[in-house]
């Protein structure tokens, strides 16, 4: 009989602390994998209640560091444009420094193998997160491209804020009037001398920037931010939290909202729900996340043609699902009868505790006996107190108050249908952080 040992694992050192305040602590929420030092970070799960947390993404400021440490690959060459250009469905023709672009590869069949952000902080400069190693890709390509790279990935940090008090705390710690930065624009900045690049992005929907630092000075920068707590209502975010913040933000994530092919062996996601195993909804192409803008077909790339095809015919496209407030009252009193046995339906989302993010719950959506959509990450807001859930549908169905039909329940356990209607995107619909009027935030005023 073999013992499966406990890895090496250490509480993520860009949080200052000698002693946790949390006794619940989860992997990153990028791919899991030891540091150089041998040993596995954790994240904490939870700073506070579920609903505290996700108000402060509307009424204060969110503080997370939960991505780090993931890929950053940082590279020098302008190649890399035109090894992006092969790759993935986006062109490059206009890419001024300082701007972050949403970048996108697809399988041949046309669907979203990864996803994430370039930013261009240079002539020949680039930084790429979470996206595929340019170094394996440019192999792959026979070398054809020109570029040195190196992955930052335990040397880089970066710490996320979202909230209507954002802006004034990174100001603040920035000493820096920073009003003028527009969505998907970056800039350098320093905090007390320790040089740093502010991002005006974030996964909440409201007002969001991260703070680009090294993994050295990250403590003592996420400590400043803290410090602006009593003043700003700066307050920590965990693991619920922030799979929350992109099901209201009507932002889809892999591994939250939606499955890949894997064409080689080794761990894959593990499918939860009421969506038929074999479904073809599990898998997301770009216009069934709402980013059918992004594609263009001025170039050649893989899953091309299936996308073209898609674009020219009746398709899906990205809505959000308010769920039946009756009809989930019902289920609950079902999760009591010991006679139906029906799933338990946790009111903060359906979070998988044991495999924390390899797991994806998808449920089938129906009109009658037609499936039409597969939604996901569903939850209650905290500010709205609504259900909902992010979902691809059939255009058809893509009409504000449309009524649905969720599914809910593994196979084979009793299953009931919860009536839900659509509602179209963006679920956050006023001051959003690309069209929020900054200046209706006071300008910095330093001592």
């Amino acid at each position: 009989m073999s013992i499966a040992l406990t890895p090496d694992v250490k509480i993520t050192p860009l949080i200052p602390c000698k002693v946790p305040k949390n006794k619940v602590f989860v992997c990153p929420e990028s791919s899991w994998t030891p540091d150089s030092d041998g040993k596995w970070q954790l994240h904490p799960f939870a700073f506070d209640r579920w609903d505290v947390e996700e108000m402060a993404y509307y009424d204060g400021c969110s503080l997370h560091v939960g991505l780090n440490p993931f890929n950053v690959f940082k590279v020098h060459g302008s190649d890399y444009l035109k090894l992006l250009t092969c790759c993935t469905v986006n062109t490059f023709k206009t890419f001024p420094i300082g701007k972050a672009r949403h970048v996108i590869f697809c399988d041949n069949g046309g669907k979203v193998l990864v996803d994430g952000i370039c930013i261009r902080t240079g002539e020949e400069d680039y930084l790429a997160f979470n996206l595929v190693d340019p170094n394996f890709l440019n192999m792959q390509m026979g070398n054809p491209f020109k570029f040195e790279c190196e992955n930052l990935r335990e040397n880089y940090a970066v710490i996320q804020l979202c909230g209507i008090h954002s802006l004034e705390v990174v100001e603040q710690v920035c000493r820096q009037d920073l009003h003028d930065l527009k969505f998907m624009y970056s800039c350098e900045a320093k905090i007390d001398g320790k040089a740093v690049r502010i991002l005006r992005t974030g996964m909440a929907g409201t007002l969001a920037y991260e703070i680009h630092t090294t993994a050295e000075d990250a403590p003592y920068v996420y400590q400043k931010l803290l410090d602006m707590d009593k003043k700003y209502g700066v307050q920590e975010i965990g693991r619920i939290c922030y799979v929350n913040q992109h099901c209201e933000g009507s932002i889809f994530q892999l591994a939250e909202h939606y499955n890949i092919r894997f064409e080689m062996e080794g761990d894959k996601f593990i499918l939860s729900g009421s969506l038929p195993r074999e479904s073809e909804l599990q898998y997301h192409s770009p216009y069934d996340c709402g980013w059918g803008n992004l594609v263009r077909f001025d170039h050649d790339f893989m899953g091309k043609e299936a996308l073209l095809a898609e674009s020219q015919r009746h398709h899906n496209t990205a809505v959000h699902l308010i769920w039946n407030k009756e009809d989930i009252l019902k289920v609950q009193a079902a999760v009591m009868d010991p006679e139906k046995r029906v799933d338990y339906m946790d009111m903060v989302g359906d979070y998988d505790f044991k495999n924390n993010c390899s797991t994806i719950h998808m449920d089938a959506v129906y009109d009658g006996d037609k499936l039409i959509g597969a939604s996901s990450d569903r939850m209650l807001s905290a500010k709205t107190r609504e259900m909902i859930s992010i979902c691809t549908i059939d255009e058809d169905y893509a009409v504000e108050g449309k009524e649905v039909e969720v599914l809910w329940g593994n196979p084979g356990t009793y299953q009931m249908r919860i009536r839900a209607k659509v509602t179209l995107f963006p679920y956050i619909k006023e001051d959003r952080n690309d069209n929020i009027d900054i200046e209706k935030i006071p300008h910095p005023v330093f001592d």
